[in-house]
C-alpha cells in the first residue's frame, strides 16, 4: 500500500523536473543566462521550492541544457560528413550551429565566453573533437588552408556573435553575410600563411573569457 501511494509522487517529480529543464531550455534561449532559476520555476509553472529541490542553482539547469545543445552540435558535424564535397560539408555545419546560436541566446553566451566557465572548458574541447575531422577532410582536399585549424572555430563563432544581435534589431538573417565573410578567410587561393598558430584547444574557453572580460 505504501509503494502504490509513493508511485503518483515519484512521477509528479519527474514530471516537474522536466517541465523544468523545458521551461529553461525557452528561458535561456529567449534571455540568455541573466535568467534566474526563480524565473525559470516561473515559466515552468511550478514553485521555486521545487525547483530548488531539482537543482541547486541556475548554473545546475544551464549544465543540462547545454550538454543537450552539446552533443546537438557534435550530431550535426557528425551528420555533414555524409556531404561528398567537403567545403560544402563544413560550411552546412557552420550554417546549422550558427542558426542555433542566432535562435538561442544561451547557447550564443557559452559559445562566446559569456557563460560560465567552469562548463565552457567541458564544452568547447568536445566542438572541437567533432569537427577535426571536417578540417582535417577539408585540408586534404586542398578545399582550406593549410594552416587551418578546427580550434579556429571556436573564434569564427565568436566573432560572430556582434552579427547576432545586428540581426536583432534589423533582419533576422543579418549574420549569414558575416558568417559567409569570416568563412572566406579559411579558402586558401592566394593566402599568406598566418602569422601566429592557434591557441590550444584546452585554453580556448579562458581565450573567450578573457575576449569577454576585456570587453
Amino acid at each position: 500500500m505504501n509503494e502504490e501511494r509513493a508511485r503518483p509522487v515519484r512521477k509528479d517529480s519527474a514530471r516537474n523536473r522536466a517541465r523544468l529543464v523545458d521551461a529553461a531550455r525557452e528561458v535561456f534561449a529567449e534571455r540568455g543566462f541573466g535568467a534566474t532559476l526563480d524565473d525559470i520555476a516561473r515559466h515552468a509553472g511550478v514553485g521555486t521550492g521545487t525547483a530548488y529541490r531539482h537543482f541547486p542553482n541556475k548554473q545546475a539547469i544551464a549544465a543540462e541544457v547545454l550538454a543537450e545543445a552539446t552533443g546537438a552540435i557534435a550530431q550535426d558535424a557528425r551528420d555533414v560528413l555524409e556531404i561528398e564535397d567537403s567545403w560544402l560539408a563544413l560550411v552546412t555545419f557552420c550554417e546549422r550551429t550558427a542558426t542555433r546560436q542566432a535562435a538561442d541566446r544561451g547557447l550564443y553566451e557559452t559559445l562566446t565566453g559569456q557563460g560560465n566557465q567552469d562548463e565552457q572548458a567541458k564544452i568547447w574541447p568536445r566542438v572541437v573533437a567533432s569537427v577535426s575531422e571536417l578540417f582535417d577532410r577539408a585540408r586534404a582536399a586542398g578545399a582550406i588552408r593549410p594552416d587551418a585549424a578546427a580550434q579556429d572555430i571556436a573564434a569564427i563563432f565568436a566573432m560572430l556573435g556582434p552579427a547576432f544581435e545586428m540581426s536583432r534589431a534589423i533582419t533576422p538573417d543579418l549574420w549569414r553575410r558575416y558568417l559567409a565573410l569570416l568563412l572566406d578567410g579559411l579558402r586558401p587561393a592566394g593566402q599568406p600563411q598566418l602569422p601566429v598558430p592557434p591557441p590550444p584547444v584546452e585554453q580556448l574557453d579562458a581565450v573567450l573569457f578573457a575576449g569577454k572580460r576585456g570587453a
